[in-house]
This record gives structure tokens, sequence and C-alpha cells, in this order.
């Protein structure tokens, strides 16, 4: 059974979960601390750096791979280091002018590809962190317009919220009904045409000191074949 949410908080990454009627004051309270929450969470993340592993799959082959050491930068954004390029495989150089030549013309189509490669992987990237975390702001406002839906299960309870970023598109959150941790994130969602669906599928982790971040990431865009899976871990300290 569903109904319209009326209150929310946030714990860990983001969120935890109280449903049912509640006055308005006790409405703001509660949106004031999903705020305070997500906000904490995100302080204690700037105290780490992390392996960032992306790769990208055309019809479940692997075809780049990218791996990053990451941390937040002074301005609150993540910064990205690049730890290595895959090996290119080494070929036997063709012998004759035709050989060569169509070596050459091979060989302008693959850097072709590659770069198509990395410029979808950058747009993955890109739609991945304006979904990650979720806003807490996003969240009031949908709850405002009346377009957050909530369904309890046994163990878990999702939150479904339409039209987060995009019309059109849903962020459901899985809560854990007994601590109210988060367990997954799942979008809906599209690209440059609301004809052109990604879907994206989180799953999420804690670290020792309980703070939450998203340990693997598959996003998939089916009219391409094209999946991308991004995989955080190796979660340190940094030096204080």
């Amino acid at each position: 059974m569903k109904r319209i949410v009326t209150g929310c908080a946030l714990a860990g990454l983001g969120l935890a979960l109280a449903a049912g009627p509640v006055e308005s004051q006790d409405m703001q309270q509660k949106i004031a601390a999903a705020k305070q929450a997500a906000a904490k969470n995100q302080q204690a993340l700037r105290a780490y750096t992390w392996i960032e592993k992306t790769e990208i799959l055309m019809k479940g082959e692997v075809k780049n791979t990218k791996l990053e050491s990451c941390r937040y930068g002074p301005d609150g954004k993540v910064q990205k280091t690049p730890l290595s390029e895959p090996a290119e495989k080494e070929e036997d150089t063709p012998r004759g002018p035709k050989a060569r030549m169509k070596a050459q013309a091979k060989a302008k189509v693959v850097e072709k590809k590659t770069g198509e490669l990395k410029e979808d992987m950058e747009a993955a990237g890109a739609l991945v962190h304006q979904y990650l975390p979720p806003s807490p702001d996003k969240i009031q406002a949908a709850q405002a317009a009346g377009k957050i839906t909530v369904t309890p299960g046994a163990s878990t309870t999702a939150l479904r919220i339409a039209d987060y970023l995009k019309a059109g598109d849903s962020l459901v959150l899985t809560l854990d009904s007994a601590a109210k941790g988060m367990q997954q994130i799942n979008v809906d969602t599209w690209k440059d045409d609301p004809s052109d669906k990604v879907t994206l599928n989180v799953q999420m982790q804690s670290l020792p000191d309980g703070t939450d971040y998203a340990g693997n990431i598959v996003l998939a865009v089916p009219s391409s074949h094209i999946e991308v899976h991004i995989t955080n871990s190796n979660y340190q300290k940094l030096a204080q």
C-alpha cells in the first residue's frame, strides 16, 4: 500500500524515513534534521581519500577503464587524480604500403571510438553526480509538491521521488526499516531526450565509523547497449 510521505529524515548519506501524519512544525523540524544529517555525512567523507574505478562496457564487453584517486577539495567538490591508463596491446608492424594504409585506417577508427567512449564515460559520471548524494533540498521540494510516495515492507521501506531532477524521472531510496539506514538507490532518468532512457543502481556501503558511501554504481543506457560500472573502495583517512 502506498501513501504520500508527510515526513522524512536523513541518516548517514541520507535518509531515514518518518512517515505518517505530522504537524507542519514537526515536518519542518524533520527536514532540518535531514539537512543536518546529510551535511554531517558529507563532512565525514571529506576526511577520506579513496579509489574510484570506472569501466565502460558495450554489449557486456569492457571497452575502457579508468582508475582514479579521489578526495574532496576545499570547494567541496571531488578532486580526481588519474592513477593509471590501461596498457595498449602491441601489434606487429604491418609490411607493405597497402597493409600500412589499412592499419592506419583501423587505428583512426579505434582512436575515434575510444574518444567517443571517453566522452560517454565523462557524461555518465556527470549524470551520476547529479543524483548522488540525494539532495535534502530536492527532497523537501518534492515533498511540498506531493511527489513522494512510500512503500513499506517487512524489512525495508522504499521512498519514491517523482520528477526529482527532470520531468518524468524518479529516484527510489531503499531504507532499512529497523535501523533507518540507506541500503540502495535506484534512478530512472534520461540523457538528452526522454526517449533515451538511463537507469542507475547504487549499492550503499558503510565505513567503520558509520559513514555511508556509494560502493557500487551501475549506469545503463539500454538503447546503446552501454553500461558504466563505478566501484569506490580503499577509503583511507587523510593525515591530520
